[in-house]
C-alpha cells in the first residue's frame, strides 16, 4: 500500500497539472482573440476614414504613450485643425506592455476623449505599422503626411503569453477604387443571438448562441438558408449559409432535454449556460437518425459592410450523447476544447470521468475533426463545447440512439 500510494497521488496530481495547462492555454487564446476582434474591429474603419497619418513617436498625437501609429480625419476649415485625432500607442505596467486607441473628438490633447485597451499582451518593442508605398512611409516616419499617397497600413502583432500573431491591413479611403468609395455593401441582419445569465459559465456574457428561430426545413434542404446575425451589443453581424440533409431537425430551446436521473442535456441545465433566450439549438425530430448540418460561407462583418478578423465561432453539444450516439464536427479550421470549468472540461458528456477526458470517446482535439460517442447512457455533467478561429465552414454529425442537437455561437472580447 505504501508503494502504490505515491504512484496514486503521481498520477492524480499530473492529470490535474494537464487540466490546469489545458485551461490556462485555452484562456490565453481566447484572451488573444478577443484582443484581435477588438483591434480588428477598430482599425480598418480608423485607416478608412484617414486624412493623415503618421508613425513617428516624437509627432503631436492624442493621449499619452509610445505612438505607433497616429490618424488624423474631420478637418475644420475654419481653423484648419483636425477634429478627430486617433493614436495607437503602447504603455507599459511594470513587465506587461498593452495597446491602446486613444480617441480625440476636438483635435490634439493629451486627454483622450475616449481609452480603449486593443491588445492586452504586447511585445516590449512593437513594430509600428508598415505604410506603402516606400515614398508615403519616408514621410510618415517623418511626421504628419496625406494618405492620398498611401496604398495601404499593414499592422502586425505578436502576443507573447498566447504566441499567436495577427496582421490587419486597411488601405485610406481616398486611395479606395472608385467603386468602392461610396457606402460599403451591408448585409441586414434577418437574425439574432443571445447570452445566458451572467454567471452560468465562464462565457456566459461573451458567448452569444445564434438564434434559429428563423429556421425554414423547405430553404435549408433544397440549396440552403442564408442567415445573417445581429451580434447583440455591437456592430457586428455574423451571417452564414445553413444546409440540411439526412433526418430533419428543428430549431429548439435550451435546454432541450431534462430527465433526470437517468440523462439530461448539460447545457441549459444544473446552473449551466442557464437563460439563453429564443431558439438557439437545431434538434432532431426524429429517434434513432442521423442529421448533417453544413455551414459554409461564415464572415463578420461591421455595420458598414467591412470585414472583420480573427473572430471566434464556438460550436457544441446542445443535447445528451447516450448509448449509441454521437456527434462529429469537422472544420477547415482546427478545433480546440472549451472547458466547462478548470476541474471538469467536459464531465463525463462522452463516457469520460470527471475531471479527465477520455481520449477513446472524444477524439480529435486540436485537429480539424472532433467526436463524441458514448456506449452508455447516464445523467451528464458536463458538455462539449469547441471553437475555432475565423472558419469558412463546419459540418455537424448528429446520430441519435434517441434525438441529439447542437448549437454554434460568437465569442466575443
Amino acid at each position: 500500500m505504501v508503494v502504490v500510494l505515491p504512484l496514486v497521488i503521481g498520477a492524480i496530481a499530473a492529470g490535474l497539472l494537464a487540466v490546469f495547462s489545458l485551461q490556462t492555454g485555452v484562456s490565453n487564446r481566447l484572451s488573444a482573440s478577443g484582443d484581435a476582434q477588438v483591434i480588428s474591429s477598430y482599425f480598418e474603419t480608423d485607416v478608412q476614414s484617414a486624412q493623415q497619418i503618421t508613425v513617428n513617436p516624437t509627432a503631436s498625437q492624442c493621449g499619452t504613450g509610445s505612438q505607433l501609429l497616429g490618424l488624423e480625419w474631420n478637418l475644420n476649415v475654419q481653423t484648419d485643425v483636425y477634429q478627430t485625432v486617433v493614436s495607437y500607442v503602447e504603455t507599459a505596467t511594470g513587465s506587461t506592455y498593452s495597446l491602446l486607441r486613444q480617441y480625440c473628438s476636438s483635435g490634439i490633447s493629451s486627454t483622450p476623449t475616449s481609452s480603449t485597451i486593443v491588445s492586452s499582451d504586447l511585445l516590449d518593442s512593437q513594430p509600428p505599422p508598415v505604410i506603402s508605398p516606400a515614398a508615403a512611409s519616408t514621410l510618415a516616419t517623418a511626421g504628419w503626411t496625406s494618405t492620398q499617397s498611401v496604398n495601404k497600413v499593414a499592422f502586425t502583432l505578436s502576443e507573447p503569453k498566447s504566441k499567436l500573431t495577427f496582421a490587419l491591413s486597411a488601405v485610406p479611403k481616398a486611395n479606395l477604387p472608385p467603386s468602392e468609395q461610396g457606402s460599403l455593401s451591408t448585409t441586414t441582419p434577418s437574425a439574432s443571438c443571445g447570452f445566458a445569465t451572467a454567471g452560468t459559465g465562464t462565457y456566459a456574457s461573451t458567448l452569444c448562441f445564434v438564434d434559429f428561430s428563423s429556421y425554414n426545413v423547405s430553404e435549408a434542404t433544397s440549396g440552403g438558408q442564408a442567415f445573417a446575425v445581429a451580434i447583440t451589443g455591437t456592430p457586428f453581424t455574423l451571417s452564414f449559409d445553413l444546409s440540411t440533409s439526412g433526418a430533419p431537425v428543428a430549431a429548439h430551446a435550451i435546454p432541450t432535454y431534462a430527465a433526470p436521473p437517468t440523462s439530461e442535456a448539460f447545457l441549459g441545465n444544473n446552473g449551466f449556460y442557464t437563460g439563453v433566450p429564443n431558439k438557439p439549438a437545431l434538434y432532431q425530430t426524429n429517434s434513432g437518425t442521423t442529421s448533417t448540418l453544413t455551414f459554409t460561407n461564415f464572415g463578420v462583418t461591421d455595420s458598414r459592410g467591412v470585414p472583420a478578423t480573427d473572430w471566434e465561432l464556438v460550436t457544441g453539444d446542445a443535447e445528451s450523447t447516450d448509448t449509441n450516439e454521437s456527434l462529429t464536427w469537422s472544420s477547415d479550421q482546427v478545433l480546440n476544447l472549451i472547458p466547462n470549468s478548470p476541474t471538469s472540461p467536459v464531465g463525463n458528456a462522452c463516457n469520460s470521468v470527471a475531471p479527465a477526458t477520455n481520449t477513446q470517446n472524444l477524439t480529435g482535439l486540436g485537429t480539424q475533426t472532433v467526436e463524441c460517442s458514448a456506449t452508455q447512457s447516464s445523467d451528464k455533467t458536463g458538455t462539449v463545447i469547441l471553437d475555432a478561429l475565423t472558419p469558412q465552414s463546419l459540418k455537424i454529425v448528429l446520430v441519435g440512439g434517441g434525438l441529439q442537437g447542437a448549437f454554434v455561437g460568437l465569442l466575443l472580447p
